[in-house]
């Protein structure tokens, strides 16, 4: 048996950052940037205040790492590419399961309150638009335009601006999200509770514009 006053057992100093700035994102997405204190981010990752002084300068260093470090990215666009099958898959079940998987992200995971939070930050840190254009909107746009693409080819779907498509399917769940994670909390809304809003029912009313004549 280890004896741990001769060898005690010791976190690895390399892992410590990554702990801090995962603490630092829960808190930020629970709490919001402003409400989030140090000494708080410094408890959840189990080390002093000074121990997080060691790693970042201040709270605005640890948000501007997670989103150098891309620690906010749980969306899931990356499912949907080039995985076998998917190019003869009817272009409906695609998008459906594009602009489900969207729904289920935003609300079930991390990401419903990172939405909030770029949007409630980005006047402050311009660095998370950046983030929220190119590391979220664009290559979901691209797996969005290039289902609806391949299927006006073949016949599937009427002609169709594909950004017009991204944006019926995608802009009306982060609407929804966002009322979810800032309103929900203080005024819940019946209109838009999972039992009023049935998954996917918004997302049908789009296919259905997609059908060719």
């Amino acid at each position: 048996m280890i004896d741990r006053g001769v060898f005690p057992i010791r976190r690895r100093k390399h892992a410590r950052p990554r702990e801090l700035l995962v603490a630092a994102r829960d808190l930020f997405i629970e709490k919001g940037f402003a409400a989030a204190r140090i000494e708080e981010i410094a408890a959840r990752a189990g080390v002093s205040k000074g121990t997080l002084y060691t790693y970042f300068d201040s709270k605005e260093d640890l948000l501007n790492d997670l989103i150098a470090q891309r620690f906010f990215c749980e969306f899931p666009f990356e499912s949907f590419k080039g995985h076998e099958g998917t190019e003869a898959r009817p272009g409906r079940d695609l998008l459906r399961d594009v602009a489900l998987a969207w729904r289920s992200t935003l609300i079930e995971g991390h990401a419903g309150g990172v939405v909030k939070l770029v949007l409630t930050e980005v006047n402050n840190f311009p660095a998370l638009a950046d983030f929220w254009v190119h590391q979220v909107m664009t290559p979901t746009r691209a797996v969005v335009s290039s289902i609806v693409e391949r299927c006006t080819q073949r016949g599937e779907f009427r002609a169709i601006d594909p950004d017009l498509v991204f944006n019926a399917l995608v802009l009306p769940i982060i609407a929804t999200c966002l009322h979810r994670h800032a309103i929900d909390p203080h005024e819940p809304c019946a209109f838009i509770t999972a039992e009023h809003e049935a998954p996917g029912r918004h997302v049908e009313l789009v296919l259905q514009g997609l059908n060719a004549p």
